[in-house]
């Protein structure tokens, strides 16, 4: 029989034989031949597993079905890397360490299998037992649906936050409100009195200021100056602030340094529209230089960022890029 039917081992041994290695060298060379084997093996089959992170993030993405309708890419939507993903928001059991949890239940970019995808954004953020929705996305069915999908009540959100007064942003709220919920409603001063006047006789309505506090660790960035003017959700957290954006119209980079300096604390992610569909690589590519001389270390774009931008940002911050669309969760150590 010739040697290319033999097993790696088998193969091996017998050489170490002809070679007339004593039996004792051959147990260790074996030993050590298995080893190197088992780590091709392993390169192989892309079976090492990464280093610890602290952010949970959703695995794998579905193929996206929703283009940018600004401008549609040229290029795939980026291919996600495997993580660890929770599914729904945990509840806080004694001994564990407390989750904020943000579940995007709104976006153009699928994510989970059973939720439903349009133009518009949202995220539902938690940290025990107080909660925030983000947003709420350009359809208040298709809101409703996803929050049920990810077994979320509407009647039990205590906080909405509206980034800025497009429709894709704030088409949900009445079909929250009319499913039971009683939140609060915090506006950028800049928001429509027409707007204003409608929900402040169905809810409480607050215009924010900058650092206002939301709920436990959750605050806002206040009103930026653009067009429209904006405003984004930060989130404190022991590793670094969350800067949650919901088309991020004054410039995402001019948003994450106004939350940087005005809570005195260095980006740990930021996630959410980024309003770069249009932008030129060349663009895209000072804006993530920017994120990198601010110190951001995660990145999650999605719903108005763009297929070409999320791409860059993918390829420009490696492992630390995190792939998102609606249903995706991550979870943060407090």
């Amino acid at each position: 029989m010739s040697s290319e039917h033999w097993s790696g081992i088998d193969f091996f041994i017998l050489m170490l034989t002809r070679c007339r290695v004593s039996t004792r060298s051959i147990i260790k060379l074996t030993v050590i031949g298995l080893s190197i084997l088992s780590g091709l093996s392993a390169c192989q089959t892309g079976s090492f597993s990464s280093s610890a992170n602290p952010l949970s993030k959703a695995a794998e993405p579905l193929q996206q079905e929703d283009s940018d309708p600004v401008a549609a890419s040229e290029t795939p939507p980026p291919t996600p890397t495997p993580q660890e993903m929770s599914e729904s928001t945990p509840q806080p059991t004694e001994g564990k360490v407390e989750m904020i949890t943000i579940t995007i239940v709104f976006d153009n970019y699928p994510y989970k299998e059973g939720m439903q995808t349009a133009w518009g954004f949202s995220a539902f953020v938690t940290y025990k037992d107080q909660n925030v929705l983000f947003d709420t996305g350009g359809s208040g069915l298709m809101l409703l649906e996803n929050m049920s999908e990810m077994n979320i009540n509407p009647a039990e959100v205590q906080n909405v936050v509206l980034s800025h007064e497009h429709n894709d942003h704030t088409a949900g709220l009445q079909a929250l409100l009319s499913a039971g919920a009683d939140p609060k409603i915090y506006l950028p001063p800049s928001f429509s009195s027409s707007f204003k006047n409608k929900f402040s006789q169905q809810a409480e309505v607050i215009e924010v200021v900058p650092g206002l506090l939301i709920a436990e660790r959750i605050s806002t960035l206040g009103e930026i100056q653009g067009s429209p003017p904006e405003q984004a959700l930060v989130i404190d957290t022991p590793r670094g602030l969350v800067v949650i954006t919901g088309c991020a119209h004054p410039g995402v980079e001019k948003m994450v340094l106004a939350a940087k300096r005005q809570f005195k604390e260095e980006i740990y992610l930021v996630m959410g529209g980024f309003h770069l569909g249009s932008s030129s690589s060349y663009q895209v590519k000072n804006i993530i230089k920017e994120f990198q001389r601010i110190g951001v270390v995660h990145v999650a774009p999605c719903h108005c960022t763009g297929d070409r931008a999320i791409n860059q940002f993918r390829e420009a911050f490696g492992e630390n890029f995190i792939s998102v669309g609606a249903g995706a969760v991550i979870e943060i150590e407090s």
